[in-house]
């Protein structure tokens, strides 16, 4: 009866559908009861085959449970209100999720598992899940720490406006061609929210002009955009240590006057324009790049929206339009798509840019050097490509048929367009992981289906390595072919974060959590779970093992404005891993080392980098606890060794610990 109504449910409507899983749900307790009467045998055998414990348990289940549940109340003080909502994909949610472990452990000896309800949208079904969740509390009555005490991100702390600053004021040239060019060098490629040419002419015209003594006359928002220009490029001059960095607070002052110069009015109320969409993207990098990811989360938001107001989000065919302002608007939009979706992310909230709704064209596989009318009409003659059905196929429920194998021919080029393309289409596909692994409503889901969705992601994201071009593909280097080494990386390194998300659902003691799970869910479980693990593994890879110039070459390497969070992505997978009682038998011996190498790289990073100062602080603190409540000899060790060893001749070699 259960199979038929299984069978009647993926063909009938929404209320009949909504019907059956009240029927299912209400009989579920029933079901399990009765399947444990039956003695072993060939009838039990053929049940457990065809209706394994996965189809009848809620996705909760997975390591992301509770998704649809506020376990804390965010309004009570100021710095709870900084952090805001992080959302279950989110790094921190899983240190919080860790600290848990440890402290249940420590208290109790023992981690309780479930009991888990069961899926479907019906009134019945969600009255279980409910009691379930009420039973695992009253089993586990220890809260969780705060989310603010998890995160290592600055929003707490404020970001300095009290300069009184002439916002016409400028660096001297010198020191203006340095932060111009950190910024073009480091940031223009991933996000291009700027038009390089047509800015970097500006800038040099405008400071010609200056030195002539004849005006020159830029609207105040193009001044704006400078100085936030300066300030992106300031922040990662300390990061990097350059010796013709300026003072530590330098980044504050260009903020301050971009601030005067354009975002002290009420932008918000006005209508948009595209200087302000920019400004508005420039602003959420800043933010970003010094650490306050929830408010550069709120602006990308903004801008986002901006860029949707201007209809930059589709297709332009507008007959008075150039191919090269065709080309330039459709860089602005995907650069702004690209940081909405890596805060995102970061902060595990929604998105506002759906690519369901979007059909501009991908980014021409050109540099930016070489967007020309010419060029583009002898090259691509003039016609933008048909995203339509690449879109079309992210934006499905991934829960559903297998994917499509929609993407396009890669281009041959490796260049910055490319890049960008590959880039989106990538954060395509994490977005849809958000969606179809991390959302409330998946928690109506049963595991079994999420299952699916995770094969179907993977599949998705090996398909998009496999058509890398050939200077980006890190899996085959082609004879001859030049990588382009920053971007060659942070795909890369893209490409192991978006592993991490869709496999980590897995990585918990799923064999204590559903009964009755068949082989087939057991192996696949397992597998994801590794998968997760070893993609932190090849993460940590990547970061240099020489950490005599304080970290230098790990913004050589990593996105250097969220080179942290990678970081703390891959070392909360790999506690995670310790910390369900070595699940893995034999991996042990091989993770430690590379969290000890991770916790090295923070501890070089934070001389410089505030968020890498509180993120070896919790870091540290956790390795300490989990030493401790789950009684591994090796991590005590460890903490030891990374007490009284010096990264480097400038760091004492026994900081108090209130210093560390």
């Amino acid at each position: 009866m259960v199979r038929l109504l299984r069978h009647l449910r993926e063909v009938v409507g929404g209320a009949e559908r909504d019907k059956i899983d009240d029927m299912l749900g209400s009989v579920h307790e029933d079901i399990i009861d009765a399947a444990s009467t039956f003695q072993k045998g060939p009838a039990k055998a053929i049940i457990a085959e065809e209706e394994g414990g996965e189809a009848n348990t809620s996705a909760e289940v997975g390591s992301n449970e509770d998704l649809d549940t506020m376990d804390e109340d965010l309004l009570r003080n100021e710095q709870s209100r900084a952090t805001g909502y992080l959302g279950k994909n989110s790094a921190v949610q899983w240190l919080r999720r860790i600290h848990h472990e440890a402290d249940t452990a420590a208290q109790d000896g023992t981690t309780s598992e479930g009991p888990y309800g069961p899926p479907g949208k019906g009134a019945a079904a969600t009255a279980l899940r409910a009691e379930a969740l009420k039973q695992r509390q009253m089993k586990n009555p220890h809260p969780l720490l705060h989310t603010s005490s998890c995160s290592f991100y600055l929003d707490d702390e404020t970001v300095d406006m009290d300069f009184v600053v002439d916002p016409f004021d400028l660096p001297p040239l010198e020191t203006a061609e340095r932060l111009l060019k950190c910024y073009m060098k480091t940031v223009q490629n991933s996000y291009p929210i700027l038009a390089k040419k047509t800015f970097v002419t500006q800038f040099y015209h405008y400071y010609s002009s200056l030195a002539r003594g004849v005006p020159y006359h830029l609207p105040q928002k193009w001044q704006a955009m400078l100085n936030l220009v300066f300030a992106i490029g300031a922040a990662y001059s300390h990061l990097i240590g350059a010796a013709w960095r300026a003072d530590d607070r330098d980044h504050f002052l260009y903020h301050s006057r971009a601030w005067a110069l354009s975002l002290k009015d009420p932008w918000w109320f006005s209508h948009p324009d595209l200087p302000q969409t920019q400004i508005s993207g420039l602003l959420a990098l800043y933010y970003l790049a010094i650490g306050h990811v929830n408010r550069s989360w709120i602006v990308i938001g903004m801008a986002v929206r901006f860029g949707v107001g201007l209809g930059l989000h589709v297709r332009n065919d507008d007959r008075t339009a150039s191919e090269v302002k065709k080309e330039i608007l459709s860089r602005i939009w995907w650069g702004l798509y690209s940081l909405e979706r890596i805060l995102c992310t970061i902060t595990g909230r929604p998105s506002v840019g759906t690519e369901a709704f979007c059909s501009v064209a991908f980014p021409l596989p050109i540099s930016g050097e070489e967007i020309d009318e010419d060029r583009i009409q002898a090259q691509f003659g003039g016609r933008p490509q048909d995203n339509r059905k690449f879109m079309a196929s992210t934006s499905e429920n991934s829960s559903g048929s297998s994917p499509r194998r929609s993407f396009e021919q890669p281009p041959e080029a490796t260049n910055s367009g490319s890049y960008l393309t590959y880039t989106v289409k990538l954060g395509m596909i994490t977005q849809k992981s958000l969606n179809s692994l991390y959302s409330p409503a998946i928690v109506s889901h049963s595991w079994k289906e999420v299952q699916h969705t995770i094969h179907n992601l993977i599949e998705e994201l090996e398909a998009w390595a496999a058509q890398l071009p050939p200077g980006f593909n890190f899996y085959h280097d082609t004879p001859g072919e030049q990588a382009m080494g920053p971007e060659h990386n942070i795909l890369r390194i893209y490409y192991y974060s978006a592993k991490i998300l869709i496999s980590r659902p897995c990585l918990c003691r799923m064999d204590r959590r559903i009964k009755n799970q068949t082989q087939n869910c057991t192996d696949f479980n397992q597998k994801m779970a590794r998968s997760c693990v070893g993609a932190a593994k090849a993460l940590a890879t990547l970061l240099p093992n020489d950490l005599s110039d304080s970290g230098i070459r790990i913004y050589e390497i990593f996105p250097w404005w969220a080179a942290v969070h990678y970081i703390m992505q891959s070392f909360a997978v790999l506690m995670l891993e310790i910390s369900y009682e070595s699940a893995f038998a034999g991996e042990g011996n091989e993770t430690i080392p590379v969290i000890k190498k991770l916790i090295r790289c923070l501890r070089a990073l934070r001389l410089s980098n505030g968020m890498a100062r509180r993120a070896y602080s919790i870091a540290f603190d956790l390795l300490q606890k989990m030493a401790i409540g789950i009684k591994l000899v090796s991590l005590h060790k460890l903490s030891v060794s990374l007490y009284e060893i010096p990264i480097s001749s400038t760091e004492s070699t026994s900081p108090p610990l209130d210093a560390r």
